[in-house]
């Protein structure tokens, strides 16, 4: 009988976190096969184990996983590549912080953006002269050289709901769009990775076929 030749498919992610010293292909890639019991024994190919004297980073090239698969499985396989050419992977440490300190950092972070924020907002309306805008917009339309606060407090209240607004707060959950600021957040953090692969393949560190 013929050996028909399995195709496998690979999706390398770009950026994972696991949490073991040992890298299995599971951890940083999605993988298809037709053949389910080939399927599972590529997903468990070991690629990559940190050592004490690694960081808790590494760079691992696709190159790499080819090599690891062929070593593992035999090269009677046909791979396919549709991921990153690239994948940086993050060790978690074992330990985590405990519940009272994430509260004490969540208060501590909530204060610095609050009170930043409003020393930002305050500054752009003494620059702006928002207090004088106000007091001639009572006088034309009231006759009045200060007014009651109507301005004051409309104006407020229309900063909360505008940011409010912005950020999709009012959106349900299972149509909820990504917010400004997760969307600023992925930018972030796809460029932090393009540019810590970058310096690894410059200061030879990445993982290829190479080493």
């Amino acid at each position: 009988m013929e050996h028909i030749k399995s195709d496998i498919y690979i999706k390398l992610d770009a950026h994972v976190r696991v949490d073991q010293k040992q890298v299995r292909l599971k951890d940083m890639a999605s993988i298809y096969c037709n053949d389910e019991e080939l399927m599972q024994r590529v997903k468990n190919v070991p690629v990559f184990s940190f050592q004490e004297t690694d960081g808790e980073k590494e760079v691992i090239s696709i190159l790499y996983v080819y090599e690891a698969i062929y070593r593992f499985l035999g090269s009677d396989l046909e791979i396919h590549s549709t991921g990153s050419s690239d994948c940086l992977v993050d060790l978690i440490s074992g330990k985590r912080p405990s519940g009272l300190w994430s509260h004490i950092q969540g208060v501590l972070v909530s204060l610095v953006t609050f009170f930043g924020a409003a020393f930002s907002i305050m500054t752009y309306n003494e620059d702006a002269g928002v207090e004088d805008l106000f007091d001639t917009m009572y006088e034309m339309f009231l006759g009045l050289d200060s007014g009651n606060g109507v301005l004051e407090v409309t104006y407020s209240v229309g900063i909360a709901l505008g940011i409010l607004v912005f950020f999709n707060h009012f959106e349900k959950k299972g149509r909820r769009n990504p917010t400004a600021m997760e969307i600023q957040m992925d930018k972030y953090e796809e460029d932090m990775v393009d540019a810590y692969v970058k310096s690894s393949d410059r200061r030879g560190k990445s993982l290829d076929v190479e080493d």
